[in-house]
């Protein structure tokens, strides 16, 4: 990796978790120069403006998050697997004090562009697509009435809003009930 490519990676890494821990808002070119050790004109070298690098942050947040939902619907495992992977995904982030990035922006909404507001759209359309995929394919193995795509939906929303509660109250209470919730939903393999 060439030095210049290496300090963009570095830029990306540092302003997403920033952006994940407290919102593109409190991100500012910069203390992200500062934390990286160059200097401001750098970061806008590779980021003319707050909203290219709010694009990039989006699309390669939705690129990893997909990816390794990608990786885990090509392994021949169980519903049960595939769901806990999902939830995976969102206790990784609260581990690391952190939101998922794109429930941190969605909160911002307003103050998105139209492409970043555009990039949000879509990734939740594709991770609540996966969902509905998963669902579907195993629905023998599903213990609810709800369609597949409200099913879906009431998971999305209900990791997304699990972080932001236990954000507030600590212990990591409402991602655990999501996690025993989207586990009792499973008819075979009942277990977290």
């Amino acid at each position: 990796m060439s030095e210049r490519s290496g300090k963009r990676s570095e830029l990306e890494l540092r302003a997403r978790a920033k952006v994940q821990r407290s919102g593109l808002r409190d991100l500012s070119f910069r203390s992200l120069a500062d934390e990286v050790g160059v200097k401001s004109s750098s970061v806008h070298y590779y980021f003319p403006e707050k909203r290219d690098l709010a694009a990039t942050l989006i699309r390669n947040y939705s690129n990893d998050f997909l990816l390794r939902l990608a990786r885990v619907s090509s392994d021949n495992v169980s519903l049960i697997s595939k769901l806990m992977t999902f939830v995976d995904l969102f206790e990784e982030a609260a581990a690391d004090d952190k939101l998922c990035l794109c429930g941190m922006l969605a909160a911002e909404l307003l103050a998105l562009d139209k492409e970043c507001r555009s990039l949000l759209e879509e990734f939740f359309k594709a991770a609540e697509s996966w969902l509905v995929d998963v669902l579907h394919d195993h629905k023998s193995d599903v213990a609810s009435s709800l369609p597949s795509t409200k099913l879906a939906a009431v998971m999305m929303s209900g990791l997304e809003g699990a972080l932001l509660l236990d954000r507030v109250q600590g212990a990591g209470v409402h991602l655990q009930a999501q996690r025993q919730l989207i586990s009792s939903l499973v008819i075979s393999e009942r277990r977290l």
